[in-house]
C-alpha cells in the first residue's frame, strides 16, 4: 500500500493553492462582471500567495511548476507596482496653501466615541469626512461642531449617514442621492486661500449583491460626471468599497478627471482592521484634481471601527 508522507501532502496542498491563485488571477481580468470584480481587491494577497508557493516549490525542487508562481506574482505586481515605485516630486513652497484631509468610516455599531475624537484630535485634519455617521454618533460627538466651525451632518441608521467638518468656510452644500440605496453623498464648496474647492463625500454600497453592485456602479458614474463638470480644484473622498485595482475604480478616476492620491505613496490598506496590515484591502480613497500636489498619504490609528482612517496632506499649486 502506498501512503502519502507529510512532505507529499504539503506539496499537493501547495500546488492546489497555486492553481487557485492562477484561477483567481485570470478571473480578475473579467472584473467587470458581478462577483468576479471582488477578485480584483486581492492583487496584493495573490502576490503574497505566489511568493509563498514559489518558496515552497523551490524547497521541493519543483522547477516545472515554479513558473506558475512567477506568472501569478508578475501579473498581479503589474497592478500594484505604480503605488510603490512611482517617484514623487519635491515638497511645496512655503507660501503654498496646505490642506490635510481625513476620511473616517467610524462604523455604525462603534460606540467608542472618545477613541474616535482622540484620533481626530491627534491627526488635526483641516477637513474631516465621516461615514456611517449615526444619530448616536452625532449626539456623542457634538464637540466636533466646536472644533470645526463649518459642518454638515446627515445622520442615518444603517450605515448611510455622513458628515463633513471643516476649518475652512463651507458653502453651497448639497445632499445628493446618486442611486437607489440609502447611501447619500454630500457636495460642498470650501473657500481655501481665496480659492473655491469642490469637495464630494462619497460612500457607495458594498458590491456583494447584484443590487448593491448596481448601486455602487451608478454612484461611481454619477460622481465622475459631477466632478468632471466642475471647474477648478476638486476633491472626491470616502469609503468607496472598492480597491484601486477594480476596473470600476479606474473608470471613476478617468471619467472624473481626478488623480489617485495613493500613487507613489504605498498601498495604505485600511480594511478590515482586525487582520494584519498586509492582509487588509485599500477601500478608503481620496482623489484630487491636478490643482493639488500631494505631499503625504497615510492611514491613522484605530478608531474602534473596522476601518482605519485615511489621511492625505496636499497643497494647492
Amino acid at each position: 500500500m502506498f501512503t502519502n508522507t507529510p512532505s507529499d501532502l504539503f506539496y499537493k496542498i501547495t500546488v492546489l493553492i497555486l492553481v487557485g491563485a492562477v484561477v483567481a488571477t485570470i478571473a480578475g481580468f473579467f472584473g467587470r462582471h458581478f462577483g468576479l470584480e471582488l477578485v480584483t481587491h486581492f492583487r496584493l494577497h495573490l502576490i503574497l500567495v505566489a511568493i509563498a508557493c514559489g518558496g515552497a516549490l523551490i524547497a521541493f525542487h519543483s522547477w516545472r511548476v515554479l513558473p506558475l508562481a512567477l506568472v501569478v506574482a508578475c501579473l498581479n505586481a503589474w497592478y500594484v507596482a505604480p503605488y510603490v515605485l512611482k517617484k514623487q516630486p519635491g515638497g511645496p513652497a512655503e507660501s503654498s496653501a496646505s490642506i490635510k484631509l481625513m476620511q473616517a468610516n467610524v462604523l455604525q455599531s462603534n460606540e467608542n466615541y472618545q477613541k474616535v475624537l482622540k484620533t481626530i484630535a491627534e491627526v488635526g485634519p483641516d477637513v474631516l469626512v465621516v461615514q456611517e455617521l449615526t444619530p448616536e454618533f452625532k449626539e456623542a460627538t457634538t464637540s466636533l461642531e466646536h472644533v470645526y466651525p463649518y459642518w454638515r451632518v446627515e445622520a442615518r441608521v444603517g450605515g448611510g449617514g455622513m458628515g463633513i467638518f471643516s476649518r475652512y468656510p463651507m458653502t453651497d452644500i448639497q445632499v445628493l442621492t446618486l442611486d437607489q440605496s440609502t447611501h447619500l453623498a454630500i457636495l460642498a464648496r470650501l473657500e481655501i486661500a481665496g480659492r473655491s474647492v469642490a469637495l464630494l463625500g462619497l460612500h457607495p454600497t458594498t458590491p456583494v449583491t447584484r443590487e448593491k453592485f448596481k448601486n455602487r456602479t451608478l454612484q461611481f458614474e454619477k460622481a465622475a460626471a459631477l466632478m468632471n463638470a466642475i471647474n477648478g480644484p476638486r476633491v472626491l473622498i470616502g469609503d468607496l468599497n472598492t480597491a484601486m485595482w477594480s476596473p470600476y475604480f479606474s473608470d471613476l478616476v478617468r471619467d472624473s478627471g481626478l488623480r489617485d492620491t495613493r500613487l507613489g505613496f504605498g498601498i495604505k490598506t485600511s480594511w478590515p482592521v482586525p487582520v494584519p496590515s498586509f492582509l487588509r484591502i485599500p477601500i478608503d480613497h481620496c482623489l484630487l484634481s491636478d490643482d493639488f500636489q500631494v505631499t503625504n498619504v497615510e492611514v491613522g490609528s484605530s478608531i474602534g471601527s473596522d476601518h482605519l482612517p485615511l489621511v492625505v496632506t496636499a497643497y494647492l499649486r
